[in-house]
């Protein structure tokens, strides 16, 4: 199953055909076509950054001595692509004021919004993502925010 985060922009509210699903795991086409895939998603400075280290590996590369680096060079920038084009994605959505608005598992994009487009009952306390709501005048207990897998206390 894939995990598929919903982002919206600034004012709308959930159920926007405006919604945008980016799909959170390791991209095939932004590994092979890692400029293409970036100005696709519109992260222009990454293109052009993606562009001129392919471009610096590939000039390397024709070097008889230093050939290995520039191949390794090109492979590494596309992994580091594949690898966090989504997050670069979404960071930069959400520094235009995007929010992410549901968290979504399912197969395919389709299912995606398929789940994401099902309405809330009227009347109803809305429960998103298969999460339950705590009940009413139930106080929660607060978390330390988290960086991983591994709690800090703020102020270390």
């Amino acid at each position: 199953m894939a995990t598929f985060l919903v982002l919206i922009p600034p004012g709308a509210r959930r159920g926007d055909e405006k919604a945008r699903f980016v799909r959170d795991r390791f991209s095939w086409v932004a590994f092979f076509l890692p400029f293409l895939w970036l100005a696709w998603h519109r992260a222009w400075l990454a293109a052009a950054l993606a562009f001129a280290v392919q471009t610096l590996g590939s000039a390397i590369s024709d070097h008889p001595v230093f050939g290995l680096a520039g191949l390794g060079i090109c492979l590494a920038s596309s992994l580091v692509v594949a690898l966090e084009g989504p997050s670069m994605v979404i960071a930069g959505l959400e520094r235009k004021g995007w929010t992410i608005d549901a968290v979504i598992s399912a197969e395919d994009r389709a299912t995606a919004e398929e789940i994401y487009d099902m309405e809330t009952p009227a009347g109803e306390t809305e429960a998103r993502d298969g999460v339950s709501l705590p009940a009413s005048g139930t106080a929660t207990r607060p978390h330390a925010p988290m960086l991983g897998l591994v709690g800090f206390k703020e102020g270390r």
